[in-house]
């Protein structure tokens, strides 16, 4: 009679659990769904708050709401890049590149963490780190993405350090994906048929008084080097 009285005890409680099993996992998915509904809400006014902080000028405090979201989200590239600006401009360039770093290591295949890499790279003329950053963009952007401006950008890079070769052969690569685009084909030619030094520059201290006696084609050829 116990032995029975136990199988029924133990088959009971067996369709309790049966019962109460699927129960707590929808429990479950409804706490996991709600979390996840407010930790996003956050985000959100987070980035409201950022924005409002960045238009009335207070870049340490839009910094802050940048440092809570990535904190929240360690996926939100945008967030990572804003703040790395903002520092940059602040003249927090250590700062700045150790965040990018931050936004690296947990984004390691994302193609538009490495390109905020390069960019900021770029501000602060770090331009070996900048061309590698812009490699690795470029090594994992989705083939359905118009990687045009970032190829651009990676040409200049490699021009920057000296890297002729590999900035002729992206821009080749460009002309034969873009035949129509005339900027790519002009940074080919410019790159491929370099103008020589003009000679006769004038000082480099010269002032405004002095630039008016400069030849006219002195003056050309300054302008177009800025350029």
């Amino acid at each position: 009679m116990k032995k029975v009285l136990s199988l029924l005890l133990l088959g009971v409680l067996a369709c309790v659990l049966q019962v109460a099993s699927p129960a707590q996992a929808k429990s479950s998915k409804q706490n996991q769904a709600t979390a996840q509904k407010d930790k996003q809400a956050k985000i959100d006014l987070f980035w409201q708050c950022s924005d409002k902080a960045f238009h009335e000028g207070n870049y340490p405090l839009a910094i802050s709401y940048h440092k809570a979201i990535v904190a929240l989200d360690p996926h939100d590239v945008e967030s990572y890049s804003d703040a790395a600006w903002l520092m940059w401009s602040l003249g927090n360039g250590d700062e700045a590149q150790q965040h990018i770093n931050r936004g690296l290591k947990a984004n390691p295949k994302n193609w538009e963490m490495w390109d905020a890499a390069g960019q900021q790279d770029d501000l602060q003329k770090y331009f070996s780190e900048a061309q590698f950053a812009y490699g690795q963009a470029v090594k994992f952007i989705p083939a359905k993405e118009d990687s045009q401006m970032l190829r651009r950008r990676w040409a200049h890079a490699a021009e920057n350090v000296g890297d002729t070769n590999t900035a002729i052969c992206i821009w080749q690569k460009l002309v034969k994906d873009y035949p129509n685009d005339a900027v790519n084909k002009n940074n080919l030619n410019r790159i491929l048929n370099p103008k020589p030094a003009a000679s006769g520059a004038p000082p480099a201290k010269s002032d405004l008084k002095e630039a008016a006696f400069w030849p006219v084609k002195v003056l050309l050829a300054r302008l177009e080097s800025i350029i």
